[in-house]
């Protein structure tokens, strides 16, 4: 029993201060953790999303069948969440952020990175492995890349790059 994908509910930014916002997307929990930490000591405001899944995770649902309710079985079923983005909606983080790093690591990542380079959204970090980086190179368009292994150097560098190619006027 599969169930229809729904949208991620990402949450909101809360309100400006004066510090650059920076929205990390990863599916990697302790790489999410190590990157926020980085950028937040280097002075940024930093918001998280582990990004959408691809149906391998699932959850627990109980299946009654001709059963009474006290006697259901759980059972396993797939879930499958989408990006706001790629299923046509807004994301408020995104539209909130000055800068999104995202990655090529993500569920549906070409359809996120093809969102996210077109015009209109914050500026763009994408950091992969040099084969995913080049495999995805016609949705990345001109956003600034990281290969991996991403360092805390390489990292504030993208971030530093990507906030200035967004304050230069487009030709």
């Amino acid at each position: 029993m599969e169930r229809a994908p729904r949208c991620i509910d990402p949450g909101d930014w809360p309100e400006r201060g004066l510090r650059p916002r920076v929205l990390i997307e990863n599916p990697d929990s302790a790489e999410l953790w190590a990157h926020s930490e980085i950028l937040r000591e280097a002075g940024y405001d930093v918001a998280t999303c582990t990004g959408p899944t691809d149906g391998r995770e699932s959850t627990s649902m109980f299946q009654r069948g001709s059963l009474p309710i006290e006697d259901a079985l759980p059972v396993r079923v797939p879930r499958r969440t989408l990006c706001p983005l790629v299923a046509g909606e807004r994301c408020p983080l995104v539209d909130g952020a000055d800068v999104v790093i995202s990655t090529t690591g993500l569920a549906d990542a070409r359809g996120i990175l093809a969102a996210l380079s077109s015009e209109g959204h914050a500026a763009l970090v994408v950091e992969g492995t040099s084969r995913t980086l080049a495999r995805d190179s016609d949705v990345i368009g001109d956003a600034t890349v990281i290969e991996q292994p991403v360092t805390q150097k390489r990292l504030l560098a993208a971030v530093e790059e990507a906030l200035g190619s967004a304050s230069e006027p487009q030709q």
